[in-house]
């Protein structure tokens, strides 16, 4: 593992941890669909078409139309962001199916720079949270056992 894929998982589950206690419903919708797409990708990554990878492919379009949908259905700005950040990632399988003479390894790091761009317009989503004072909704939820009724 690279100093970079180190950084990035684990700033990575840092920002996750940090959305799913201090963020909203939208955050966690997020935190979901990042995890989501994570176990997926693994489990599809053998599906490939030369250097093209199929599977990762499928997996970034359903993720980027989950945060499309997000983006147009809540209130939050930092979906827009994370779409943003998917769709160029599109743009990078594209550009792997248009020139086949690229380097696999060059669609590898520049989707994992866009992953880490997702993963900060997440973070950024929280800290705005924050600093409106809105309260997380791992606040609100009452975590204790209801009394038992005599």
């Amino acid at each position: 593992m690279t100093p970079f894929q180190a950084f990035y998982l684990y700033f990575s589950l840092v920002v996750l941890a940090l959305a799913w206690l201090r963020g909203g419903h939208t955050e966690r919708l997020g935190v979901v669909v990042i995890i989501v797409a994570y176990l997926s990708a693994h489990a599809v990554s053998p599906w490939r078409m030369d250097d093209f990878r199929v599977g990762e492919a499928a997996t970034d379009v359903l993720v980027t139309l989950a945060f499309a949908w997000m983006a147009l259905s809540r209130e939050r700005w930092w979906p827009f962001a994370a779409t943003a950040s998917m769709v160029l990632a599109l743009m990078v399988h594209l550009a792997m199916v248009l020139s086949p003479d690229l380097d696999g390894r060059a669609d590898v790091s520049a989707r994992a720079g866009l992953g880490l761009l997702l993963i900060i317009s997440l973070l950024a989503g929280v800290a705005e949270r924050w600093l409106a004072g809105e309260t997380p909704v791992s606040r609100s939820l009452d975590w204790r056992r209801p009394a038992r009724a005599a």
